[in-house]
């Protein structure tokens, strides 16, 4: 998103460098999101995510809280068209309204079933959720920030192959990985990939 000053009747494009000196005053604490270690939070706008990796220009991160947390995840155990997968659409939609999309990188979801079956395949997405080899890889930093809830994971117990369609990986609020079935209604923590460069609020 761009920002402009308007002078005199000029109108004049400002650096997110500007905006951020501009805020200081008023007690707005603007950074570099590359400079934010792992494990610690940030906020765009009025959401607070968790920095759970740093990569070379792009910065991996979860939502804090819960976007929602009663959300079915769908008609069967398929992330790919469900209901959390919209959810997660339109949420990109709203943070790319502040930092345009163009800074939330696409990246895959594999799609893989707990037992390895791959029927589902895997997808690009802006927003998603985390799978359960994602979750194992963070699960350090995200039990610093454990839900009161039971949360979905992208990734299906089983698939069609094994006549499996309806039971979803979820993480419990002990941070236990469990099994929910897909027409229950759990909490939805989105995850994304940022480009490190922009600015965000400390």
């Amino acid at each position: 998103m761009k920002n402009y000053i308007c002078l005199n009747g000029v109108k004049t494009e400002l650096t997110q460098e500007q905006v951020s000196e501009m805020q200081k005053p008023f007690g707005v604490n603007q950074i570099r999101l590359s400079e934010i270690p792992e494990g610690e939070t940030f906020k765009i706008w009025q959401y607070e995510f968790v920095v759970l990796e740093q990569g070379s220009g792009t910065t991996a991160v979860i939502l804090k809280e819960l976007l929602h947390e009663e959300k079915h995840f769908g008609s069967n155990n398929n992330f790919d068209g469900s209901n959390v997968d919209e959810l997660c659409a339109a949420f990109a939609s709203e943070i790319a309204g502040i930092i345009d999309m163009d800074n939330l990188i696409e990246h895959t979801v594999d799609l893989t079933s707990d037992d390895g079956l791959k029927d589902y395949g895997k997808v690009k997405r802006r927003m998603s959720l985390i799978t359960t080899e994602l979750y194992r890889r963070y699960v350090n930093i995200l039990d610093k920030y454990k839900s009161d809830k039971w949360w979905w994971l992208a990734t299906p117990y089983s698939t069609p192959t094994h006549d499996e369609t309806y039971w979803v990986k979820c993480v419990s609020p002990g941070g236990r990985i469990g099994n929910g079935i897909c027409g229950s209604v759990y909490g939805v923590r989105p995850f994304c990939i940022l480009k490190s460069n922009i600015f965000v609020s400390k």
